[in-house]
């Protein structure tokens, strides 16, 4: 990353009228969140332990295995908070800028940032809900039986989080509304992804705009789909130094 690159990623997003910021794991490392797929990833430490991110992460290991499942060893993190890119997208937003975010990511760092149009393709973690009833639940109002299992109070049935999981589906109305925004965009941001799970790898194509900007800690095939401006750095660390052009107080 050099000062060009962020002088041309400015004068992108001055120049554009929607710009959809479309973002990855890798949004959310600079948080303390892992990512999935790198060296230090969530799925790649499962894999190394010999355990298949694709059938533990999944709707029907979680109801027939559920004492394993909430049981598993996950790292300890202390308190979670937006960094630089969600303060700086949603602090462009509030400027008047249109940014809209799709997020692959289920933390809700850019709502805790003050983003107000985001769409969470992959589902929140900030919502549960029971696998037989589906009433919703908010994660600090969980009722756990003594195998340490979330259940419904009404019908004791496994509540689980409300992120899609191998297996299922994004929703419907997420897929149609991704499409939409990207359609009608004029510059795409896509960030901190690996463009390896489906569908989403594969809605970047809707894209019949005017620029393409990635910012990714490496390079990534993308085919039909010709990107403007590469940025080779972490996410969170371009956004910092986009906004010493700014000065938002972040």
């Amino acid at each position: 990353m050099n000062e060009s690159q962020i002088m041309q990623l400015k004068q992108y997003i001055e120049e554009a009228h929607i710009t959809t910021f479309y973002g990855g794991a890798g949004v959310s490392t600079e948080s303390g969140i892992p990512d999935y797929r790198s060296r230090e990833g969530t799925y790649t430490k499962m894999e190394a332990a010999n355990q298949d991110p694709k059938k533990i992460m999944n709707r029907r290991y979680i109801k027939n295995n559920p004492i394993e499942f909430f049981n598993r060893p996950e790292p300890e993190r202390g308190k979670v908070e937006p960094n630089s890119a969600h303060k700086m997208l949603a602090a462009l937003e509030k400027s008047g800028h249109d940014i809209r975010v799709i997020t692959q990511n289920v933390d809700g760092l850019h709502q805790k940032a003050g983003h107000r149009w985001v769409l969470e393709l992959h589902g929140s973690g900030r919502t549960w809900y029971c696998m037989d009833c589906e009433r919703v639940y908010l994660p600090h109002e969980l009722q756990r039986d003594k195998d340490n299992v979330p259940r419904c109070y009404v019908d004791n049935g496994i509540v689980r989080p409300g992120v899609v999981f191998f297996g299922e589906n994004v929703q419907p109305e997420n897929l149609t509304k991704t499409k939409e925004t990207i359609q009608k965009s004029d510059l795409l941001i896509i960030a901190g992804t690996s463009l390896t799970v489906f569908p989403a790898n594969q809605l970047i194509y809707e894209f019949k705009g005017r620029r393409v900007v990635m910012i990714n800690k490496e390079k990534l095939p993308i085919q039909q789909l010709n990107v403007d401006l590469y940025i080779e750095a972490p996410v969170g660390e371009t956004f910092a130094a986009l906004n010493a052009h700014y000065n938002f107080n972040l």
